[in-house]
């Protein structure tokens, strides 16, 4: 009898809860109509950043060196906004990016996963401007620390920019097309 009271005086104990599961965190990605980009990075724990200490500078310097952003392949200045503890033990980094506006697709590499434990998992996540529907999500790790979003409009931007090309091919074409034509005409009359 005494063994079950422990026990079920054990399951009624309230307990602290976990806001996320363990070896888990969350890289949340923001993308602004104006391209601007904020970044919120939050870790389940400190016990994955390992050796990187809790200084605002190893922590910025963790960010600015771990987190790249890219924007049509073009990389987005990041600027590192500081760290705060979220419930339990969790830690909150947040960044933001300055992306051009109009870009098609918009590129996320977690650099930091390589460094981290072999299990631990981010769930990471692309939301693109607001009205826009856009989004990509993915779970990422060690071995797989990449995602993407192309944006509405994108393939529309990409055409143009295809048709463009090929407007300014054929332009070329015909000149020199025209100028052979010419070049032949004249030969044809000297003789």
């Amino acid at each position: 009898m005494g063994m079950g009271l422990v026990v079920i005086t054990g399951l009624f104990l309230p307990r602290a809860g976990l806001a996320h599961t363990p070896g888990l965190s969350l890289a949340e990605l923001e993308v602004a109509a104006d391209g601007h980009v904020d970044a919120r990075l939050t870790f389940a724990s400190i016990e994955p950043l390992g050796k990187t200490t809790l200084s605002q500078e190893d922590l910025r310097a963790f960010v600015l060196d771990g987190v790249d952003v890219t924007a049509d392949g073009a990389r987005c200045d990041p600027i590192y906004h500081g760290s705060s503890v979220t419930d339990g033990d969790g830690l909150l980094l947040e960044a933001s990016y300055a992306c051009p506006p109009g870009a098609a697709e918009i590129d996320l590499t977690l650099y930091y996963l390589s460094a981290l434990p072999r299990n631990h998992r981010e769930v990471a996540r692309i939301l693109g401007p607001p009205g826009s529907g856009a989004h990509a999500e993915a779970v990422l790790a060690g071995d797989h620390r990449a995602l993407s979003l192309t944006l509405p409009g994108a393939g529309h931007r990409r055409r143009a920019g295809v048709g463009t090309k090929l407007v300014a091919l054929t332009a070329g074409f015909a000149v020199l097309m025209l100028s052979l034509f010419v070049w032949r005409w004249r030969a044809s009359r000297k003789r």
